[in-house]
């Protein structure tokens, strides 16, 4: 009776023991299991470079076409490409530039308050469009980390790295994608520009 006393204890703890090296090994696996992952896919293709917000650095993605040809074929960015066309803007687009442009996407704009675009009049509008707009520079968001440059609208823009996540951007949005043009430079953002009020007399 003793001795299956003793082989019922034996095997008690030897359960216990391989469920704790069990244990301990899971806990082993997962510490190793790397959490900064910087790209969401390198199997992205070269009109979509993925770009964490939380990367110093945007990543280009060179073509020939010109910023208009870019725009119009953007995917997920339709509204703006939209504005450009119904604005009249796209004709600022069609010298040799360099232009940079900051396309807002399309999800951005379905977060703006109801009303923001469509109780705009004409003029507001064309604003708001070339507000997107730098004529005369391609800029580098990349070197451009500090400082105000003048927009289509002759509204200014601010540049800045965010000190938390050393984010891009421009205004408050973080600029996402980067398409170098034939005449200039497009950026997907991740917000819409909405150029200051003009002052209340």
């Amino acid at each position: 009776m003793n001795n299956n006393k003793t082989w019922v204890w034996v095997a008690v703890a030897a359960g216990v023991i391989i469920v704790g090296f069990w244990w301990w090994n899971m806990a082993r696996q997962q510490a190793d299991v790397p959490t900064d992952v910087g790209y969401a896919s390198p199997t992205a293709s070269t009109t979509d470079a993925l770009v964490s917000p939380a990367q110093p650095v945007v990543a280009e993605v060179r073509t020939s076409s010109t910023v208009a040809g870019i725009i119009a074929s953007l995917s997920g960015e339709s509204r703006f490409a939209a504005l450009l066309s119904t604005t009249g803007v796209s004709a600022s687009l069609t010298g040799k530039g360099p232009y940079t442009v900051f396309v807002p996407t399309d999800a951005s704009f379905a977060q703006l308050p109801t009303g923001t675009i469509n109780n705009l009049n004409s003029a507001q509008l064309k604003r708001l469009v070339q507000y997107h707009i730098v004529s005369g520079k391609a800029i580098d968001v990349n070197i451009q980390k500090a400082g105000n440059i003048q927009a289509l609208s002759k509204d200014m823009l601010n540049f800045s790295v965010l000190a938390t996540d050393k984010s891009a951007r421009v205004n408050s949005s973080v600029a996402i994608h980067a398409y170098k043009a034939s005449n200039g430079i497009v950026y997907v953002i991740g917000s819409v520009l909405l150029p200051p009020l003009p002052p209340q007399n």
